[in-house]
């Protein structure tokens, strides 16, 4: 017997099957009576329209350019590898600048997540701070979040957490819960996690290691919580996120499991999922999952040609580490700290290879086919196999400026935009998940 409490339709092949019965109680809970064979069930409905399509934020000092964009990624097996991708789809159909989306309109950003009815959330961040020259203008609300909804994506103010800004304050990142259809942000003011329904209503809260102690601008290092990440492990949502403590002394990976109604457990109940995180930057700014929720990406942000992005495999109850990556050149170190796994589309059908590929925001990501009098250099997006990537010293044809997919966020190709680019997540093709297996 199988029960699924929190799917909100369920997509059946056919209504009835000789060899199963469904039936559920007024309480949308659904419970398959197995006879001989399971009957499939995937959560929500069909592949959202945009599954594969991908949103980036960044910085730039006029505040009247675009500090983020959406791209038409899905029909990624025609993208020319070693070259810059962003040429090819930049057109109005392809690549999305909602209207407001510029530092005087909304401020700066970084953390993004995207729900289940293609609604983009966007974080105000300080992020930025100590990576650009000039730095850049203070949020006037630097804890908001924003909501940006289809078909237009203009960004809403939808709630703000108390945050006194200041150098690198505001919130860390974004993650989606597709269970509990809610939203966790993590706050630097005060080192929290903060969980809001999608219509920006305050859920609740959780404080780890040590409580807060009221004080205004961003908490001490051991406290800080920048990316957050939901799995879904034995039926209910997992929230993750990494403590890195002063001077590197830890590096670590707990987890929050939320109780069965979607809510936070007590105080003191994270749980410590893995340590010695390869790596020496302070922040790991984002956490992805693939939908078989066996894997894990993590990146690092910080000094821009020695941030990692990492893989993780799940045995069981256990994490272990899988692959280090290499983002650009130098020495394949050059993570901006935006990392989400994607489809590999195969004839039109997008999600034809589910979590074999991944997004990955960097800096001085080197791209071999780039047009002259264009030097190498792409700031931007990198479009990474799971599998795992070479160096670009590698013998050509098999170094990753050769293998892999780029987007230049302005088509500039140069280093004015280093520490610039920001974070990268993409719609989820619905099919690729089954929360129902849970």
């Amino acid at each position: 017997m199988k029960t699924s409490k929190y799917i909100q339709s369920i997509k059946l092949l056919g209504l009835v099957l000789v060899s199963g019965l469904l039936s559920c109680s007024t309480d949308d809970t659904c419970e398959y009576t197995q006879i001989d064979t399971e009957i499939p069930c995937v959560p929500f409905q069909d592949n959202t329209d945009r599954a594969g399509w991908a949103v980036a934020t960044n910085y730039y000092a006029n505040d009247m350019l675009p500090n983020g964009v959406i791209y038409d990624t899905r029909f990624n097996s025609n993208a020319p590898l070693g070259d810059d991708w962003g040429v090819a789809l930049n057109t109005p159909s392809e690549t999305i600048h909602p209207s407001n989306w510029t530092g005087r309109d909304i401020g700066n950003i970084f953390g993004t997540a995207i729900d289940k009815d293609e609604n983009i959330y966007l974080g105000a961040s300080g992020i930025y701070d100590t990576t650009v020259f000039p730095a850049p203008t203070s949020n006037a609300f630097p804890g908001r979040v924003y909501k940006c909804s289809p078909p237009t994506y203009t960004a809403v103010a939808l709630f703000d957490l108390t945050n006194s800004g200041g150098t690198e304050n505001g919130t860390g990142n974004i993650a989606f819960d597709k269970l509990n259809n809610q939203l966790f942000v993590s706050n630097l003011e005060d080192g929290k996690v903060y969980r809001y329904d999608t219509n920006g209503v305050y859920l609740g809260e959780y404080d780890p290691w040590t409580a807060d102690g009221g004080g205004s601008g961003i908490v001490i290092q051991d406290e800080q919580v920048w990316g957050v990440g939901v799995n879904y492990e034995g039926g209910v949502s997992k929230v993750y996120f990494a403590r890195i403590t002063i001077n590197n002394a830890k590096r670590e990976m707990y987890s929050v499991t939320l109780n069965p109604d979607g809510t936070f457990p007590s105080s003191g109940s994270e749980v410590l999922e893995f340590a010695n995180i390869p790596g020496i930057q302070l922040k790991i700014s984002d956490i992805s999952f693939s939908s078989n929720m066996q894997e894990m990406l993590i990146a690092e942000r910080g000094a821009p040609h020695s941030a990692k992005v990492l893989s993780y495999t799940k045995s069981g109850t256990s994490w272990s580490f899988n692959l280090q990556y290499f983002v650009g050149g130098f020495s394949g170190e050059n993570a901006a700290g935006g990392v989400d796994f994607a489809y590999k589309e195969i004839d039109e059908n997008v999600n034809a290879e589910c979590d074999q590929f991944f997004w990955a925001s960097g800096n001085y990501l080197q791209a071999r086919n780039l047009p002259a009098p264009a030097s190498d250099r792409v700031y931007g997006l990198q479009g990474i196999a799971y599998s795992g990537n070479n160096d670009v010293a590698d013998p050509i044809g098999t170094a990753n400026q050769d293998t892999d997919i780029f987007i230049d966020l302005n088509g500039a190709y140069t280093w004015e935009v280093k520490g610039a680019i920001g974070d990268v997540e993409v719609f989820d093709a619905d099919n690729c998940f089954d929360l129902c297996d849970l």
